[in-house]
């Protein structure tokens, strides 16, 4: 009599499908092991090709599915690596190959999503439409950057939404894969325990001598399908490593075996693909949230820190926001090339990493200027005391080779306690204590207090001022420019008035002192700046030519990076009239101690269409060579020169000296406070192409300034 183990053996030793093995039984148990067989045979076709099919849509979209994101962040990569070439000016055939980079990237996930589209998954179609939509607008990003930097990194930003749509979809996609087969899963494995009933309900009604068969077949045939999904399910658990057994079968059960080993093969090859995604996403990160050069954090991620760290602080703690501006950087550059000046900043960055502790953050927010931001609790860092720390940091000489490097710095300190408002307000307040600080003749630091502006008024004034900013009773009078070869109207200077709801309407010599005083120049530069927007736009809606606008500039706007950032954002929302905007400056920001910076941003301005005129020319103290370093499209000539015309002969020639000096520059002249004819016609026959003042006309408010163009335009007609 044979064991139940030499049966087993004899019946795998010809490798028969398992149909023919039971035929092969006795007749004793043909029928029931006939229906056993057939009932086993249809439970393992439907589990083989439900598990087959399953896998090899589970293999395209979990390729597919997370090579898209992984394609696309290599186009983010590429993109964050040209818009930074872009703004240093690399060309040539590193910008070529990371133009293809981004193309190649783009290129292989849409064929990615393609092979998705063709397996017929749900929702499919919005991952189509959302990397279509990702494809545009990085196409637009690469040739907003390769035209305009600044433009281009704000269309990049504006592109990182669409990126995580995109990813979001993808990742969706895998995971529907992955529930659609666990549920195939679940069901073949329902399918064979009701094999394993059936065979058992069978097994009891054959006969006593099909019992050995029987056993044989239980062992030949459930057990491998127990096994298999027992190892299905382990897969599915996490645990890859498991073994996938009978894989030598050349039967149903071999096939079912084969297609559970190419599942797993393709778990782990998601796993790792998964790790490697995530790998980069760390590396993507990190530099998109570090400066490349010194490694320590750039702005974008300096300003969502700055946003939470007022939590870290707690309620008896402060945030001490410090700003360095690093004097006397430009020389080294220029004296020892880019190299050396890399060399400091590297250094600088490490050496103020050393003064922080965790949960602090040292960030450079542009070429030479650093923030840093440290959280005391309950008085543990004294302000002052940490900027002495800087300061001393900053100027100790930098080793370059067989030189050392030295550089100054200009640091403003501001405390969150004796600062309200928030992180923004907080940053305002460094700002105008590092201007204060450039004021210096040396390196120093300066500690943020309200009374930095001279404190001349009460309480009472300073509400009201505030309460007049708030309200909107500061409005702009328009005085027009004409041209003195025929008075044609030119355009308009915006001066400010102050409606007072009990003193009537002001002018500035009655309220800008106070304004001053309270350190409201920002605040009150911007809004008529905004309001001076607001008024072209209606000019343009009544089809008049408003020939632009001119506005005062107040210095401290121009040396500060809080005010510039606004100004700057308001004139990017505003684009298309940029052009008729002429921001008037006067000559004593050539001797600010922001000079430097001062100029900067006036070639910023400039750069994106706005004019700028030197108003009140020759009554400062700045130097003619002082012109050639600025950019400037046009000068004023001060009342006080027009007024001296036929009775001061000093004043003439000052006059003429003024106008061929803006022939030489290139530079339209604009003569203030024209009172006569007599003046006018003198300014004309010197070459003074324009002027404004009583004999044209006063300054007007908005209406009698529309009527005041209609007028013209209808006599411009007319003649």
């Amino acid at each position: 009599m044979h064991r139940p183990d030499s049966l087993i053996g004899r019946l795998r030793f010809s490798n028969w499908p398992v149909t023919a093995k039971i035929m092969a039984a006795p007749l004793v148990s043909l029928v029931a092991l006939t229906a056993m067989a057939l009932l086993a045979w249809q439970a393992l076709t439907i589990q083989r090709g439900a598990v087959v099919s399953n896998l090899s849509r589970l293999e395209a979209v979990l390729d597919r599915a997370y090579e898209v994101p992984h394609h696309l962040a290599s186009v983010e990569a590429s993109l964050y690596k040209l818009s930074m070439w872009s703004e240093i000016g690399v060309r040539g055939a590193e910008l070529e190959g990371t133009l293809r980079s981004i193309n190649y990237g783009l290129e292989r996930a849409a064929a990615d999503i393609a092979t998705l589209e063709k397996a017929g998954l749900e929702d499919v179609g919005k991952l189509k439409s959302s990397f279509e939509t990702y494809r545009q607008n990085t196409s637009q990003a690469v040739l907003l950057i390769l035209r305009n930097a600044t433009l281009g990194a704000v269309a990049t930003r504006g592109g990182h939404k669409t990126y995580a749509e995109v990813e979001a979809h993808a990742q969706s996609l895998g995971r529907t894969a992955s529930e659609q087969f666990r549920k195939a899963t679940e069901e073949a494995a329902a399918t064979s325990d009701r094999l394993i009933r059936n065979f058992v309900g069978l097994s009891v009604l054959a006969a006593l001598v099909a019992v050995a068969v029987s056993i044989a077949a239980s062992r030949a045939i459930i057990r491998p399908v127990t096994g298999l999904v027992r190892t299905i399910r382990a897969l599915l658990q996490g645990d890859l490593a498991t073994p996938v057994p009978h894989t030598a079968r050349r039967d149903a059960i071999g096939s079912i075996a084969g297609a559970v080993q190419e599942l797993q093969r393709a778990l782990v090859s998601n796993r790792e693909l998964a790790q490697e995604r995530e790998q980069k996403q760390a590396e993507l990160e990190f530099i998109a949230a570090h400066d490349g050069l010194t490694g320590v954090a750039n702005r974008k991620a300096f300003d969502a820190y700055l946003d939470k760290a007022s939590q870290a602080a707690g309620p008896d703690g402060e945030l001490i926001f410090l700003l360095v501006d690093l004097d006397s950087f430009k020389p080294i550059n220029d004296a020892y090339g880019h190299e050396a000046g890399d060399t400091v900043l590297k250094v600088l960055a490490q050496r103020y990493r050393n003064l922080v502790r965790p949960g602090d953050m040292v960030a450079r927010l542009g070429g030479d200027e650093f923030a840093i931001v440290i959280v005391s609790r309950e008085g543990s860092r004294d302000p002052e005391q940490f900027a002495k720390r800087v300061l001393e940091a900053t100027v100790n000489p930098v080793r370059n080779g067989p030189r050392e490097l030295r550089v100054g710095a200009s640091i403003g300190v501001a405390g969150s306690q004796s600062v309200p408002g928030g992180p923004q307000a907080l940053m305002a307040a460094a700002d105008r204590a590092m201007y204060v600080a450039k004021q210096e003749k040396r390196p120093s630091y300066a500690v943020y207090s309200p009374q930095m502006a001279p404190q001349r008024y009460g309480l009472e004034e300073k509400e009201e001022v505030e309460r007049a900013l708030r309200e909107g009773e500061f409005e702009l009078h328009y005085q027009p420019k004409v041209s003195l070869i025929d008075n044609a109207h030119a355009g308009f200077e915006a001066l400010a008035r102050w409606r007072h709801p009990v003193r009537g309407l002001l002018t500035p010599d009655q309220f800008l002192s106070r304004i001053d005083s309270f350190g409201l120049q920002a605040d009150f530069s911007m809004q008529m700046a905004r309001k001076a927007m607001a008024d072209l736009k209606r000019f343009a809606e009544l089809g008049l030519e408003s020939g632009g606008v001119s506005l005062n500039l107040e210095e401290s706007m121009l040396a500060t990076r809080s005010g510039m950032d606004e100004l700057r954002r308001l004139v990017m929302d505003n684009q298309p009239l940029a052009r008729l905007i002429t921001l008037e400056i006067t000559e004593d920001v050539f001797i600010a101690r922001a000079a430097e910076t001062i100029r900067d941003n006036v070639d910023m301005l400039a750069a994106l269409g706005i004019r700028i005129s030197m108003d009140d020319f020759g009554t400062g103290y700045g130097s003619f060579k002082h012109l050639r370093e600025f950019t400037i499209h046009e000068l004023k000539i001060d009342r006080e020169f027009v007024h001296g015309i036929g009775r001061d002969r000093s004043a003439e020639v000052i006059i003429e000296g003024f106008l061929a000096i803006a022939s030489g520059l290139g530079a339209v002249v604009v003569a203030e406070g024209i009172e006569t004819r007599a003046q006018a016609r003198y300014l004309h026959q010197r070459g003074c192409q324009f002027g404004q003042g009583f004999l044209f006309c006063r300054p007007i408010p908005f209406d009698e300034a529309a009527e005041y163009l209609l007028e013209q335009q209808a006599s411009s007609r007319t003649g």
